[in-house]
Formats: structure tokens, C-alpha cells, sequence
């Protein structure tokens, strides 16, 4: 094959013909360069197998194209590495690297040098590309391949030998790259960097991308400001995770840490490599708003995405807070309690029962009795005088409920409610009560709810679709 004849001339005038291995296949045999022999054959199309040390954003090209950029590094490479450009016609067929420190086998790529720097070229109708994972792992397989990838038994022997490299695979320390901020730090309207976990990706019907990130802290508490009427007018104010996600995405959220919602506009293409889950990403020059109390977050075009392996020092050092919250009885509360939350309940249920909410909304069984620290975010009535239904002369009220991990609907009626206001006290006690509840001081929108203990139970409703109709109630608490 005429392309055999350069990578073998390559070779010899790199002077390390032992370097290349010979990889039969059915139809054709591959020579793997090693990145300093790569330099050596400029404007030929050789073949590369090298762990990726950083990766770059999917970028819309000056033409109809798009452009990858990735970083490589093997034993005789050091970081940050050989530049590799990637061009593809869709997004979808770019290499889609999970971590730094993963291992692509590149075929049929151009090397060339531009004011003294190398870097190789990938054109999508030529090159082809696989994806392994870089850990010492017993799956050999790729996790990625493009549709022309022709593999080879000896891809398993260079595969080995790099996933026991030693380098240091850390991405490119950037000079004045700015420090990361906590979600526990965050600020409105200020373009800031974060370190998070991207949960769980989805799509709106408008066709913009939904992320959903966690960094293990909690969101700063605010003030709210939300009219009390919204809720009688029918406004959903819910945690947006709930309406967008299925419960198997649900069930795979941290029992602590807020969970924030960043959108990107479907006219953002340079993100397209972290649609999946389980990625530790770096953000920058990301925007947040709040929205009827939530933190919101959004990317422009202006914003940049690094993907972070697990060895990270800024991955590790938000694993390490998240074992130690988890772990902590005390810790597991939200962070915007200290020192501890109000005296204004009581509950019957002890300390040792205590749940956050989204651990209570992915427990596995459908009843689930728990102790909880909550704000109370709207109530459904919440005038004093409209507590107690016209027919019944009983109490039957919506609250909406917030910790940091998520905000949920909980009701409070019948003997529940007798207990929760201690009966049925005159209208201006029980007008004090809820104003006690709501955090009301002076105008009813303008609010900073306490910090409450109360007792929950989950029920259903329909026991043909027990998930789909699960509710919350409160109960064996008292409002003093």
C-alpha cells in the first residue's frame, strides 16, 4: 500500500526502525510512531497510539466543519504535549475523551509544523480513531471508535505498555488561570470558573443543553423573593431536576451537595464532548442568576470546558469533602444553618432518623419515614384565615419546602394539622405562626424563611402507579 512506504522510510531515518511495531490485520499492517519519531516525518501520514494530557473544546472551523483539539504524551513526550487537530462534519463523530490520562489510537494522520511547533492533522474521511480507557484495566476494548477504525492485535501490546506510563498526565497549568469558586461562594452576574461533577445532560423542547453539575458543597442561602399568591395561582416554583428527569437519573444524585442546573444555548457548539454523565469538567466564565430563590447557572460563547481525570488535585479535593459530609451526622445538614436550625418546631422523631430530601426522593422503598431540616419556600393557602377548608373546618395546606439538595411539595392535614398549630388557635396567633414559618418581618415577598426541623412521610396515591403518585405529608411536628 502506498502508504506503508513513508512510515517504513520514516522509520529508518528516524533511526529507531525497533520503535515501530508491525500490527497485521486481515488487509493492511500499522506502524505506531512514537511522538518524538512523529516530528521526524513531516507532511507523511503516520500512525500514533499516546495517552491525550488535555483536551480542548469542539469548536465550530472557519469552514463547514468542526475542530477538535487534543494534547498526547508518551515516554518520550512530556506534558503538555504533541497538539493533534480533529476535523469532523458532526459533532457526534469527534473523539469523545472521558479523562485526561485516556489512550486514542490515531491512523492515517498528516504531521505538521507551523512556527516551529508540531502538531498533527485528523481529517474525518481519512484518519480514523480509537478510544481506550488509560487505566489498568483488563478491558482492552475501546469505548469509541470511529466507523472506519481497522484494529490489530498489537494494538492490546502498545495499549499495556502506555497504561503503565509514568507521567504526569496533569493538564497545562494556564498563568493567571483563575482559582475555581465553591457553589457555597457563588456570586450573581459574575463570570466565574468551577470545578463540578456533571450529573446527568438533557435537552429542552427549544433544543438548548441542560447539565446538571454538583461540587459537594452547598449554594449560599438567600432571600426570597416570591410572591406567596404564585402558588395559589398555580405557578410551578419546584427544583428544576424534577420535572426533567427520570427516576434512574434521580437515583443517581449525591444524598448531599446542591445540585445546580447550567443551560447552554443550543447556538453553544463547543461542549458536545460532555453530553454524557460522570465527568469532572472545568467551567469557565460561567454566568449565575438566581430564579425564585434557585441558583441558576449559564454558559456563553465566551465560556471554556476542560474535562478533569479523577486524579485531579481539584477532583480529589471535592471527593474528599463529600466522604467527610457523608460520613458526619452534623455535616450532612446545610451548611447555612450554623450554628443550628431555629427553635421554632418540635418534632417527635429523633436525631438519628434525620434524611436529607434528595436522599428521602431516591430511597428505594416507597414509605419513608424521616426527620429533616427545611425552609419553608410558599405555603398554599397562607393567610391564617384560609387554613381550614370551607366543608370540613380542617386544615389541609400545601407547603413547598427547600434543604440544599432539593425542593419539594409536603402537605399538611387532618390530625397532622391539629398537632402542627396546636389545635385551632384565634386568627392572630395562628397569623403570627406562619409568618414565624415563612420568615415574613415585613413584606410577604420579600422573605428569609428559618431553618426548621419537621418530621416527613412519603405515601402514594394510586397503588397501580405507587412512583408516579408519590406525595409527601407532614407530620409529629408542632409549630411553637
Amino acid at each position: 500500500m502506498k502508504w506503508r512506504e513513508p512510515l517504513e522510510r520514516a522509520l529508518a531515518e528516524a533511526g529507531h526502525e525497533e520503535q515501530g511495531a508491525v500490527m497485521s490485520t486481515s488487509e493492511s499492517e500499522y506502524f505506531y510512531l512514537t511522538l518524538r519519531d512523529a516530528k521526524k516525518s513531516l507532511n507523511r501520514r503516520i500512525n500514533l497510539m499516546a495517552k491525550v494530557s488535555m483536551i480542548g473544546t469542539a469548536l465550530k472551523s472557519r469552514g463547514s466543519d468542526y475542530v477538535l483539539v487534543l494534547k498526547l504524551v508518551d515516554r518520550y513526550e512530556s506534558p503538555p504535549g504533541l497538539s493533534v487537530n480533529l476535523f469532523a462534519d458532526n459533532l457526534d463523530k469527534l473523539p469523545q475523551v472521558r479523562s485526561t490520562g485516556d489512550i486514542i489510537s490515531l491512523h492515517h494522520v498528516e504531521m505538521k509544523v507551523n512556527n516551529g511547533e508540531f502538531f498533527c492533522t485528523f481529517n474525518g474521511k481519512l484518519s480514523s480513531f480509537a478510544l481506550f480507557n488509560g487505566e489498568a484495566v483488563m478491558d482492552l476494548s475501546p469505548y469509541q471508535r470511529s466507523i472506519n477504525y481497522q484494529a490489530a492485535d498489537n494494538d492490546r501490546k502498545f495499549l499495556m505498555q502506555l497504561r503503565t506510563t509514568s507521567e504526569n498526565l496533569q493538564p497545562e497549568q494556564v498563568l493567571g488561570e483563575p482559582i475555581a469558586t465553591l457553589f457555597c461562594n457563588l456570586k450573581v452576574e459574575e463570570n466565574l470558573t468551577i470545578v463540578c461533577k456533571v450529573l446527568h445532560a438533557t435537552e429542552t423542547s427549544a433544543g438548548d443543553l441542560v447539565l446538571f453539575v454538583w461540587d459537594a458543597t452547598d449554594s449560599p442561602l438567600v432571600t426570597l423573593q416570591i410572591d406567596l399568591d404564585m402558588e395559589g395561582q398555580g405557578q410551578n416554583l419546584l427544583h428544576p431536576e424534577v420535572p426533567l428527569l427520570s427516576g434512574e437519573a434521580l437515583y443517581a444524585f449525591p444524598p448531599v451537595g446542591t445540585i445546580i442546573r447550567l443551560t447552554v444555548s443550543k447556538d453553544i457548539q463547543n461542549i458536545s464532548h460532555i453530553k454524557g454523565v460522570g465527568y469532572w469538567v472545568k467551567l469557565g466564565n460561567v454566568v449565575f442568576e438566581l430564579q425564585s430563590g434557585l441558583w441558576k447557572g449559564a454558559l456563553t460563547p465566551d465560556s471554556y470546558v476542560q474535562i478533569l481525570s479523577d486524579e485531579d488535585y481539584e477532583v480529589q479535593c471535592h471527593q474528599r469533602i463529600f466522604i467527610y459530609r457523608n460520613s458526619s451526622k452534623v455535616d450532612r445538614l446545610p451548611l447555612s444553618i450554623f450554628p443550628w436550625p431555629s427553635d421554632v418546631t418540635e418534632t417527635d422523631l429523633s436525631y438519628s432518623s434525620y434524611s436529607t430530601l434528595m436522599e428521602s426522593l431516591t430511597y428505594p422503598e416507597i414509605i419513608h419515614k424521616f426527620r429533616t431540616v427545611v425552609r419553608v419556600v410558599t405555603s398554599c393557602p397562607w393567610q391564617a384565615k384560609d387554613l381550614c377548608t370551607p366543608s370540613t373546618a380542617k386544615y389541609r395546606i400545601r407547603l413547598m419546602i427547600e434543604d440544599s439538595t432539593a425542593r419539594i411539595h409536603a402537605y399538611i392535614f387532618g390530625e397532622d394539622g391539629e398537632k402542627f398549630f396546636n389545635g385551632y388557635p384565634p386568627i392572630d396567633v395562628l397569623t403570627e405562626k406562619m409568618y414565624k414559618l415563612l420568615g415574613i418581618s415585613g413584606s410577604p415577598v420579600l422573605r428569609n424563611p428559618p431553618w426548621v426541623w419537621c418530621c416527613l412521610k412519603s405515601y402514594y396515591l394510586d397503588e397501580n402507579d405507587p412512583w408516579g403518585s408519590r406525595r409527601y405529608r407532614i407530620f409529629g411536628t408542632r409549630l411553637i
